[in-house]
């Protein structure tokens, strides 16, 4: 096809393309008699502007709609404020002491492209602040709230706070700030925070104890505690405090501690100053002594540890500023002393005219050498024939005690850690044709003593040790069984007070009377005893047979059984009863009588024979008690 054809073609589809739209046209404009309209004048219909204003308005106001929006979204996502609105720094140390003044300076900038306004600024302080003063005043009662008011574009501001930080040296001090405010044409309000820490790395209250590294059991100990305020400052309501180790036995302090009136407890380990001046120092002596700890076998070293601190005086609370330790080790003698008598090392009855085959045996359990030992046995009674003493060591006798020494035994030069000995002795009891039962104690005690001049490296100076007592009665037809107790057989304690008994204080002990009767019947029975001067009758007992009284008038107790049948054992006829002692300074290391010897008095309703027989007296050291036996020397702390 040419050129002019296709042309041809083209113009004639255009001119149908535009018949056809002219046709269109005139179907949706012509009026209904066919003709068209003139359009040459117009007139409006007032419905389409209305609601052309109505559809501008509302494009209007979707569009400030998304501008706030945005703006929310901006200034305040999550409705916490734009971190790049306001600029928060707190000028201050990083390291302080406590107890010093301390500044802080709060810069704020805004450095948002709007005023903000409304600003209030609100300190939350650590614990141990005190506030003192700021620039500018603070507006709430609590010292914590600054309104600002409106801040400019690009205007800055300072809060200097003043103020005293007390706590704990090495823990963290945080002050936290919080800024509200409503950027302009904002009806929200917004928030901002910032965190300063401050860490305590020292206290302008010092505090040091000096005392001994070692020491023996019982004997004086004295600590030194001194104190200073290092600052220029006068500081208020300090308090220092020493915590005694659990076998320290408090004597006395210079100055005195601090107790209230109206407080039982009488502490000894506290002391309170309303004010020290700035540089003021101090000291404070303790002393006391130890008493061996059963549980530290190891003889560990004891903490005696001393702090000071801040406190306050309508809460009570202690802010510890610093705090000092000294150990001291309690040199532990470590000497184990046993006594054996015909085999056995506990009580057991014996006959007249028989044998009584001792031996003395010692052991160093302990870490150091016992230097220069001297042992000796005590056998308290009249029973024995010392005319008759049989022993290979040759020992030296003196009145009721013999005793052996380097000069008798070598091995008492040097005992080491761990060695051990026996001494063997014979002694026979007499016969009974040889004693008057009736004036005649049936009963023999024996004690070991041990005296040692110097361990390891400390002196001694002739520190007593003693082994348990074994005692041996008589056999008889009416026993007659005597206990002293703190616990009894449930170990539960039945006595009240220190155990050992210290002077000046009071101990309870129970006394425990029981008979038993094999064969004949027994009437007009009475049991007595007399307490020995300063012992009580503390007025409390429980009589199971039988009744029992206390004379005022010469310090007897009796207990009276009509009758007693035969084959009854302790648990048919007993009583008990208290008694009460407060040791004097006269008897330190001693034992104390807590009654004397027990007498019985009965008839032999069979023969109508009449019965004497005595019984042991009790002693503190309440041999019968296998809790609180073996404690009963009193304590006292020596030069």
């Amino acid at each position: 096809m040419d050129k002019k054809k296709i042309s041809e073609s083209k113009q004639a589809a255009s001119s149908s393309e535009d018949e056809l739209i002219n046709k269109g046209l005139s179907k949706i404009y012509s009026n209904q008699d066919g003709s068209l309209p003139d359009i040459s004048h117009l007139e409006v219909n007032r419905n389409s502007r209305w609601r052309l204003i109505f559809f501008i308005s509302a494009l209007v106001i979707f569009f400030l709609s998304v501008v706030a929006w945005l703006g929310f979204i901006i200034f305040n996502p999550n409705n916490q404020a734009n971190p790049n609105s306001l600029s928060l720094n707190i000028v201050g140390p990083k390291n302080i002491a406590s107890g010093d003044e301390v500044e802080y300076d709060l810069e704020y900038e805004n450095i948002e492209k709007v005023k903000l306004d409304n600003l209030e600024i609100i300190f939350r302080y650590p614990d141990g602040f005190t506030f003192k003063d700021s620039e500018p005043q603070p507006e709430n009662n609590f010292n914590s709230s600054w309104k600002i008011g409106d801040l400019d574009k690009g205007q800055k501001g300072v809060i200097k706070i003043r103020g005293r930080l007390i706590g704990e040296v090495g823990s963290l001090q945080s002050f936290n700030v919080t800024a509200s405010f409503e950027p302009e044409n904002f009806s929200s309000l917004f928030k901002q925070t910032y965190v300063f820490n401050s860490q305590i790395t020292s206290s302008i209250l010092t505090i040091d104890v000096t005392g001994p590294e070692t020491v023996l059991p019982e004997k004086k100990a004295e600590y030194t505690i001194k104190y200073q305020n290092t600052s220029s400052d006068q500081l208020q309501n300090v308090k220092i405090v020493a915590a005694y180790p659990t076998n320290f036995v408090f004597q006395s302090a210079d100055p005195e501690a601090y107790s209230r009136q109206d407080d039982a407890r009488k502490f000894n380990n506290q002391w309170l100053l309303a004010t020290l001046e700035p540089g003021q120092e101090g000291e404070i002596k303790v002393t006391g002594g130890y008493v061996i700890d059963a549980d530290n076998t190891n003889q560990e070293p004891v903490d005696f540890k001393t702090q000071i601190g801040f406190y306050d005086d309508q809460t009570q609370d202690f802010s510890l500023q610093q705090e000092k330790i000294i150990q001291t080790k309690v040199i532990d003698h470590g000497l184990d002393l046993k006594l054996i008598i015909n085999g056995s090392n506990q009580d057991q009855p014996v006959s007249f005219g028989q044998d009584l085959n001792y031996s003395l045996v010692y052991k160093n359990l302990g870490q150091y050498d016992l230097n220069d030992i001297s042992l000796s046995v005590t056998i308290d009674s009249d029973l024995v024939d010392w005319n008759k003493l049989e022993d290979k060591n040759n020992g030296v006798v003196d009145g009721n005690k013999i005793t052996w020494d380097k000069d008798q035994i070598s091995q008492l030069v040097v005992v080491r850690p761990l060695d051990e000995g026996t001494i063997d002795f014979l002694i026979p009891l007499k016969n009974s044709s040889q004693i008057d039962v009736n004036k005649t104690s049936l009963q023999t005690v024996s004690a070991a003593k041990a005296t040692i001049q110097k361990i390891g490296d400390i002196q001694a100076d002739g520190l007593q040790v003693e082994g348990d007592p074994v005692s041996n009665s008589i056999n008889t037809e009416v026993q007659l069984k005597i206990e002293g107790r703190y616990f009894d057989d449930d170990n539960i304690a039945v006595g009240n007070g220190p155990l050992p008994p210290v002077v000046g204080q009071t101990t309870n002990f129970r006394i425990y009377w029981s008979l038993a009767n094999s064969l004949d019947p027994l009437k007009n029975v009475r049991v007595t005893t007399v307490l020995p001067d300063g012992v009580d009758w503390a007025d409390k007992f429980l009589v199971k047979s039988g009744q029992i009284a206390y004379s005022v008038k010469d310090h007897s107790v009796t207990w009276s059984i009509d009758k007693i049948d035969p084959n009854q054992g302790f648990d048919k006829n007993n009583v008990w009863f208290d008694v009460s002692v407060t040791p004097t300074k006269d008897q330190v290391k001693k034992l104390l009588i807590l009654t004397g010897q027990t007498s019985l008095i009965a008839t032999d309703q069979t023969t109508n024979n009449q019965i004497n027989r005595t019984g042991k007296g009790i002693t503190s050291n309440l041999e019968d008690d296998p809790i609180g036996g073996g404690r009963g020397l009193v304590i006292d702390i020596a030069e």
